[in-house]
């Protein structure tokens, strides 16, 4: 604004100093003092192509036809601004008393070049031009525009008609250019309130700008003064009452309404997103007390933010840092509705078909956003509506450093249950997730319904998962999930098929009442490598029986391959009567539940193996005893021993060292003809012979 002040001002001076020359001086003369005093004002080249025409009556003025001001030297995109013409007359009246009121000021058809350099230069800035002579410098801290000569400046209506202007900027490559901009600048007085009106046509969308600011010189010179602002488009308003400076800084409430950002998003080079239901998709308002001091730092109280339905309150603070700015604060909502997932369909399938054919998306993840700022926010809810289930209440931390974006789960209130960990989304040479989590009570049938679109499992549970996956798009990271947990769950029910109703009948199609089998307790521990869940400790137990399972679950292919055991008809002791597997498998959306026949037949195998072996062993174990008894008997006989059965080594062996030394002593007596022989000893007799 100070520069266009500079121009009317220098133009008007230039009027001035010609009047006295009005007939006699040539126009080109005229244009010539025209130019000079633009250039001294502005720096830069001033150039009148077309003629100039001084008027006398009804008020003082000049019309300059083909006006053409330049930009510094490192601007290659054309001159500052190019106009068709400019018209500046100022009143008589005030004229005389020392004041130069301008009657009419026009500036038609102008184009105008503005750009910042990639090292932060602009080319609008006159800092470096000289001050003409009498005009105060801004040290000085005016308190009116001076014109040239010591006049004081005021007007009612300055006009600037169809505009073309372009907004260049190297530092970050946009090119903006914006066609058809009326404005209407309004300044009575310096120490005044001044109003500015702006039309223009962005992105192609009408856009309406009005602004007033209390004191116009103190504004120029850099104070802080009271100010509104309001900018209004086809989707939306936007307004601002506080105090303001060019710095810029302001303090002040805003209010923001739209229910379409699409033409200010425009001018930033960008499009408006696909937002869900719930999350801005029909209507976004925003307003509080907003403070920039100037410092880089942005501050925001009393903040509300409104995304369709939904009503957030909000208290951050924007911080500079050395790479990228830091976001702090707390935002808060009583309650939350969110879009509900688009219907995968299936119904009792345990999914969708189209899910289960088209697998995980392979769309690319885009997290460069992750690294727009850095973050520290506190996330609070009441209760969050997921269209699909409801959470409540939500207490999570979310921490963003350079791309890596760390939710800490204090609890969510998530299915009937808890949930608490910490997931983690890293865009850090390509994208990772993982997380450590833990489920406590949920609810299981809403969980894997919208978390794994199967929806064959009823009842409560705890689980707890460690995983890691890597990879630009969910099919892949999917497909290399690592990680490991466990699971265990309370009384509950599978839908789809009645197990034991299916073994007591011999019918792999029976389905029974309901189609459902109950269990009281399930537990199983697991591991994930490349994408495939791997498990062969779970164990069911139900009144009907017990059931033993392994098997994989390939997550990224979105297949299971598992074996249960069932065993049913528990006696009154409890123990299982009958064991038959069952095979399920096939893609979630369409799993398929069979006896498994070969398996049956293996363990029917094993078993008669085990029989046929220990019946052997049972026999020659018999054998082995037998012939040991008869060993035990001819020994007993022949040496006159009792040798029994279950002896140990120790009492055989002394029972033959005495019975032999008995003999050798009884030997040794008849050989020196010292033993007494009993008639009729059958045992003398016998050693005799």
């Amino acid at each position: 604004m100070r520069w266009i002040l500079r121009i009317v001002g220098a133009v008007a001076v230039a009027a001035l100093l010609a009047v006295g020359a009005l007939v006699a001086v040539p126009t080109e003369r005229v244009a010539g003092l025209v130019t000079d005093r633009l250039s001294a004002a502005t720096g830069r080249e001033v150039v009148i192509d077309g003629a100039v025409r001084p008027t006398l009556w009804p008020s003082l003025g000049v019309r300059a036809e083909g006006l053409r001001i330049g930009n510094p030297d490192w601007v290659e995109a054309g001159p500052l601004l190019q106009a068709e013409s400019l018209h500046v007359s100022v009143e008589w009246a005030p004229l005389l008393q020392g004041e130069v009121r301008l009657d009419r000021a026009e500036l038609i058809g102008p184009d105008i070049t503005l750009v910042r350099a990639a090292d932060g230069r602009v080319s609008w800035d006159f800092a470096g031009a000289p001050a003409p002579a009498g005009e105060s410098s801004a040290a000085e801290g005016p308190e009116t525009p001076a014109a040239p000569g010591g006049f004081a400046i005021g007007f009612e209506r300055a006009e600037v008609r169809n505009a073309r202007l372009r907004w260049i900027d190297e530092a970050t490559g946009q090119d903006i250019s914006v066609s058809g901009a009326d404005a209407v600048l309004s300044l009575p007085s310096g120490t005044g309130p001044a109003g500015l009106t702006v039309s223009a046509e962005l992105g192609g969308a009408e856009l309406e700008l009005a602004a007033e600011v209390d004191g116009a010189a103190a504004f120029l010179d850099g104070q802080v003064r009271p100010a509104t602002l309001s900018l209004g488009w086809p989707g939306g308003t936007a307004s601002f009452e506080g105090r303001l400076a060019l710095a810029p800084a302001l303090d002040g409430r805003f209010e923001i309404d739209a229910t379409d950002f699409g033409p200010l998003l425009w001018l930033a080079g960008l499009a408006m997103p696909d937002l869900p239901r719930g999350l801005g998709r029909d209507r976004i308002a925003a307003s509080g007390q907003i403070t920039l001091p100037g410092e880089g730092t942005v501050h925001l109280r009393q903040g509300g933010l409104t995304l369709d339905d939904n009503i957030l309150a909000a208290e951050l603070d924007l911080l500079p840092g050395e790479d990228r700015p830091l976001l702090r604060g707390t935002i808060v909502a009583d309650s939350l509705a969110l879009a509900a997932p688009a219907a995968s369909g299936g119904g009792t399938g345990g999914g969708s078909a189209g899910a289960a054919q088209e697998g995980w998306s392979r769309d690319r993840i885009d997290v460069s956003g992750l690294f727009g700022l850095d973050a520290e926010l506190a996330l609070r809810a009441g209760r969050v509506d997921l269209g699909t289930a409801e959470v409540a209440p939500v207490e999570v931390n979310a921490t963003l450093d350079r791309g890596r974006l760390v939710f800490d789960i204090g609890s969510i209130g998530a299915y009937g249950g808890r949930l608490a960990g910490q997931f983690v989304v890293n865009g850090r040479n390509g994208l990772s997730v993982g997380g450590d989590l833990i489920l406590a009570g949920v609810q299981l049938n809403p969980l894997l319904s919208h978390f794994a679109d199967f929806d064959r499992l009823e009842g409560t549970g705890n689980a707890s998962l460690q995983f890691l996956g890597v990879g630009n798009d969910l099919a892949t990271i999917m497909s290399g999930l690592e990680g490991q947990g466990d699971m265990a769950f309370g009384a509950g029910a599978v839908l789809g098929f009645d197990l034991a109703g299916m073994i007591r009948n011999f019918d792999a199609s029976f389905r029974g009442e309901g189609a459902r089998t109950v269990y009281d307790s399930v537990t199983a521990n697991f591991s994930i490598a490349d994408g495939v869940l791997t498990n062969d400790d779970l164990e069911l137990d139900a009144p009907w029986g017990a059931v033993r399972g392994e098997g994989t679950v390939d997550l990224g292919a979105q297949r299971l391959d598992y074996r249960v055991i069932p065993g049913v008809m528990r006696d009154e002791n409890g123990q299982v009567g009958i064991e038959v597997p069952v095979l399920i498998d096939g893609p979630w959306s369409d799993l398929r539940f069979r006896p498994d026949l070969e398996y049956l037949a293996e363990q029917e195998f094993l078993e008669q193996r085990d029989r046929l072996a220990a019946e052997a062993q049972a026999r020659l174990a018999e054998e082995q005893d037998r012939i040991e008894q008869d060993v035990r008997d001819r020994a007993n006989e022949l040496l006159g021993t009792q040798i029994e059965a279950g002896d140990t080594r120790e009492e055989i062996e002394g029972a033959l060292t005495d019975r032999l030394t008995e003999e050798a002593g009884n030997a040794l007596l008849r050989l020196l003809g010292g033993g007494t022989e009993q008639a009729g000893d059958p045992a003398a007799t016998e050693a005799d012979q």
